[in-house]
């Protein structure tokens, strides 16, 4: 496979460089499941990648989430860490966001109820804690932390499959986010930022599978140490004249990589075998991406934001994990899983919303439509990669409270700080997957027709305080 940003992990040795490993078989040879240990070991050897993927999906910040996800020029709190770094240095004032979101999934397929089941797609609270700092010397610093609730860091790899799964959801959200950003303001319309996604040192429970036996197959559950990776966010913030805003940011491709050769020696009841693997997998994928947004302000209490991203999906090599012999030796005689070639496509996703200002500027209220084409074509293989077109729908709306730095007018309360305030800002987006149906053109006995489709629901609330 061919992949952006591709890195090697280094060999696996021996089984016992695994730290926990309990395998369970349906095979009937010890000889056979000594091999396809030594498989899983090659298959799980530490990673060198990993990526930040829930905020692609779900958004970041209440009130960019409030209106569609126009976020590339509109966020200017701790969301411009992932929308645009150089937003940052248009932060109104110093804050501190605390954002807690609930995800809903009514995704559902109509099918036989003889084929298999769809994997299930588990409802997830996330957290998000984030900031916006202005420093001296027109910089600015921004910070957010996010994680899951229920399974902060989870992975469930294997090889193809047949079994029915939803492509960009579910698991690959279920990650730990940090991400970094630094602003610089080179004049007073424009600014130029640097960040970066990075996953920490951790542990992770991994469950994988490989059916490489005809008459039986193997799992494991498997302890994985992962080491700190980051990858690189790049946006430029332009304000030509007041009132109009323009932004574009670049994000590096982040996923969780592993392309290696592995040379694997197992006792299989007292005789020891020498397994040459070839392991490939991508996981936790987040593709490159390049956004353009404008904001603009028609008149004092409206703004309406534009957003066109474009995800580069087809370079995405597939959800599997493939192992491939080496040699002619004993790897070669086993069965494997065919590879596939998935034709991703690329996504193209715009996004508006609007915000309307009441009661001053205190209370705003909040509105925005998001298109995404399909990434995964309809299955016409083995596998049953899951997408379809999806309609966004927002609505939200927010309350601030206390002093704006550009109408302050109060005595100096200290040496660095002259006045405080706050806001609770909530939203509630409806995601619509278009019904899709499946029809073979080439028989395999299961599946050969289907339908699948429904929708999402993300509800979040937003608490921010803020210093100047």
């Amino acid at each position: 496979m061919t992949r952006p940003n591709e890195q090697r992990s280094r060999p696996l040795s021996r089984v016992s460089s695994i730290s926990s490993t309990s395998i369970r078989s349906s095979g009937r040879s010890a000889a056979r499941v000594a091999v396809v240990a030594a498989l899983l070991a090659g298959a799980l050897a530490p990673p060198r990648a990993s990526a930040n993927t829930p905020e692609d999906l779900q958004g970041l910040g209440a009130r960019v989430n409030a209106m569609g996800g126009a976020g590339t020029a509109l966020a200017r709190d701790f969301a411009a860490t992932y929308y645009s770094p150089a937003n940052l240095a248009y932060c109104e004032n110093s804050s501190l966001s605390l954002e807690m979101r609930h995800t809903l999934y009514q995704l559902e397929l109509q099918r036989d109820p003889s084929d298999p089941e769809l994997k299930e797609l588990r409802d997830q609270t996330r957290v998000n804690v984030g900031f916006c700092n202005l420093l001296p010397f027109d910089f600015a610093f921004g910070l957010l932390f996010g994680t899951g609730l229920q399974n902060p860091m989870t992975l469930d790899q294997t090889t193809l499959t047949a079994d029915p799964q939803f492509l960009l959801y579910g698991e690959p959200l279920e990650q730990l986010s940090i991400q970094l950003g630094l602003a610089y303001r080179i004049i007073p319309q424009l600014s130029v930022g640097l960040g970066v996604s990075i996953l920490v040192n951790s542990v992770l429970a991994v469950d994988a599978a490989i059916p490489v036996l005809s008459d039986g197959s193997v799992s494991a559950k498997i302890r994985w140490d992962l080491q700190p990776r980051a990858a690189l966010v790049v946006g430029a913030h332009a304000e030509p004249v007041p009132g109009l805003h323009f932004a574009v940011n670049y994000r590096g491709a982040l996923f969780h990589d592993l392309d290696t050769p592995t040379n694997v020696e197992v006792d299989a009841a007292g005789l020891f075998l020498d397994v040459q693997l070839f392991i490939e997998s991508a996981a936790w994928y987040s593709p490159q991406q390049l956004a353009l947004g404008v904001t603009w302000d028609p008149i004092a209490d409206l703004t309406v934001a534009f957003d066109l991203t474009w995800f580069n999906w087809a370079r995405h090599p597939g959800p599997f994990l493939v192992v491939t012999p080496v040699g002619d030796g004993i790897s070669a005689g086993l069965d494997y899983p065919p590879r596939e070639e998935f034709g991703f496509r690329d996504a193209w996703v715009p996004r508006i919303g609007a915000e309307g200002r009441l009661l001053g500027g205190h209370l705003a209220l909040r509105g925005g439509y998001g298109f995404r084409g399909a990434v995964a074509p309809i299955p016409q293989q083995r596998s049953n990669v899951l997408d379809s077109a999806v309609h966004t729908f927002t609505l939200g709306g927010g309350y601030f409270f206390g002093d704006r730095p550009h109408e302050f007018t109060g005595p100096a309360t200290g040496p660095h700080i002259r006045g405080a305030n706050g806001s609770i800002d909530v939203y509630v987006r409806v995601h619509h997957m278009v019904g899709r149906e499946v029809v073979r053109t080439m028989p395999m006995g299961v599946l050969d027709r289907y339908s699948f489709g429904g929708n999402m629901l993300d509800a979040g609330l937003q608490l921010s305080i803020g210093w100047f």
